[in-house]
């Protein structure tokens, strides 16, 4: 092999001492990176796993409606090991329609409550806020309907939830207020709205305009 000439001597000595100085620095960097990436992937598949085993829980929880038992322990495994699971959310949002049907206002209030403060979607918390607001109106808890229905936190629930006031400041015999609720949910309510000619009859019931 031929000798080095002097310039690639000094090339070399110029990369010896670079890999003295940083070469160990960019070594350990890469492995970090990657050490970072295979967690990340790692935490990737996990996620993935849980997802599965949330979902197949739920599929299990919707044909237990009938067995109490079954039905309250996979409730309780997605809540204990799936908390923030969208499954987990929707689970209770079923319990509480079950409670509702047999009657058991107390075990419909704790479900609807456990979805607004642990479920990490807007849309599934707004629904609880709502079914929440006519369980206790049924139960002539006025003030505290209200106080659930003040704003939505997604606009599309706006008019829903201005009916809802409507349909509690009615039972409170707050006519005036009622109506003027009526009218915001009759005013975000599109045109082909189902619901629409629903809220102007309540509006008319009031023989306000």
């Amino acid at each position: 092999m031929a000798a080095f000439d002097l310039q690639e001597q000094e090339q070399i000595a110029e990369l010896k001492a670079w890999w003295h100085g940083w070469g160990k620095s960019l070594a350990a960097a890469v492995i970090l990176a990657l050490l970072a990436y295979a967690a990340w992937a790692g935490w990737q598949s996990w996620q993935k796993r849980q997802a599965a085993k949330a979902a197949d829980l739920y599929v299990q929880l919707q044909v237990q409606a009938a067995d109490a038992d079954k039905f309250g322990a996979t409730l309780t495994t997605l809540k204990t090991d799936f908390k923030d699971s969208p499954y987990t959310a929707r689970a209770a949002l079923a319990a509480a329609k079950l409670a509702y049907m047999n009657g058991d206002s107390a075990k419909t209030r704790d479900e609807l409550n456990w979805v607004i403060n642990n479920a990490k979607e807007i849309s599934l918390r707004d629904t609880a806020k709502l079914r929440l607001a006519s369980v206790l109106l049924d139960d002539k808890k006025f003030d505290e309907a209200l106080a659930l229905v003040k704003a939505p936190e997604e606009e599309t629930y706006s008019a829903l939830f201005a009916e809802m006031r409507g349909d509690v400041q009615f039972a409170k015999n707050d006519v005036s207020a009622a109506a003027d609720s009526y009218r915001q949910a009759i005013a975000k309510l599109p045109k082909d709205s189902p619901n629409l000619k629903l809220v102007e009859v309540k509006l008319d019931v009031l023989g306000a305009k």
